[in-house]
């Protein structure tokens, strides 16, 4: 009964233009080594956090940062990620048994404009740095990026990338 249910799934995805995909577990550590800004461990969770989602992973667990010394700001974080992302079923195939979910390829553009109050001009570095170590994990093409941090300034709203991400959806 279940198989049907995702037979159908993968057909009702299909007719809408949708490609199947199958999800890829990841488990990293990031190693924030940034001049400038400073984050506390609730600031480098919640930055990275809004990172992966808007580059549509699906997080399977907290970002949890740390040393976090009292909430005090530092430039020398890691946080422990756990998150799976779509990879497009063509470029591997599904393992027998693993179920197809329906995926499109999408426009992201994070920018200090196009993220709400969830990141400012000084999130450059934290930007270069996710663009450097997680994107390279993602099923991404189109990569273009205007990000020329500067330490110890903001850049105001200065920089972005930009990117085509496979991720769940038409």
């Amino acid at each position: 009964m279940a198989f049907a249910g995702a037979a159908a799934l993968a057909l009702a995805g299909a007719a809408l233009g949708a490609d199947p995909g199958t999800w890829q577990s990841h488990q990293t550590t990031f190693h924030y080594l940034g001049i400038s800004p400073t984050y506390s461990c609730v600031g480098l969770q919640d930055g990275l956090s809004y990172l992966l989602k808007k580059s549509g992973a699906r997080l399977d667990g907290p970002v949890i940062a740390r040393p976090c010394s009292g909430g005090r700001p530092s430039t020398l974080l890691s946080a422990k990620l756990k998150f799976s992302t779509l990879k497009p079923a063509a470029t591997g195939g599904a393992s027998v048994g693993q179920s197809t979910v329906p995926g499109a390829w999408r426009q992201v553009t994070i920018s200090p404009q196009t993220s709400g109050f969830a990141l400012h001009g000084g999130d450059c570095e934290l930007v270069q740095e996710f663009k450097d170590k997680i994107l390279p994990m993602l099923p991404v093409r189109n990569v273009k990026s205007n990000l020329h941090c500067i330490p110890h300034q903001s850049t105001g709203f200065q920089f972005g990338l930009s990117f085509e991400v496979f991720a769940p959806g038409a």
